[in-house]
């Protein structure tokens, strides 16, 4: 099957390589549509006071795709949302997509039997196939 119109989910964390590759091989000429959702709060200072989370911009993630290939990055959409449900973003975006792509993360023993990841999360809410990575 030819995808068309293809979105990959970026987190941020500096894993993102095996992603943004695997969509690229996957693309074979379809577009690609990068994506990164920010908390609200992002960049914030918090009342626990704690490391607030790093606010991304289209120029970051355009940086983390050229990493990997420029000439794919030049020719790619960047989308930046904002949420406090990634998953329900996502669901939003992927609208007219035939394939998202995730990465994935390994998550500690009590996540994995109290949480949903993120990625899962995904998976529970949106209607086109989803293509999870190993990272």
């Amino acid at each position: 099957m030819t995808y068309k119109n293809i979105m990959v989910g970026l987190c941020g964390r500096g894993d993102e390589s095996p992603v943004i590759t695997e969509a690229i091989k996957i693309a074979n000429g379809g577009h690609l549509t990068f994506i990164h959702v920010n908390d609200p709060h992002a960049g914030e200072m918090s009342m626990m006071m704690d490391s607030p989370e790093k606010k991304f911009s289209e120029k970051d993630v355009y940086g983390w795709v050229s990493a990997v290939d420029d000439s794919i990055a030049k020719d790619s959409t960047i989308s930046i949302k904002m949420g406090h449900s990634i998953p329900k973003v996502i669901n939003e975006a992927s609208k007219g997509k035939d394939l998202i792509i995730l990465g994935h993360r390994k998550q500690s023993f009590f996540k994995e039997n109290f949480f949903d990841s993120i990625d899962e999360g995904i998976v529970n809410k949106v209607l086109c196939p989803v293509l999870v990575v190993s990272k």
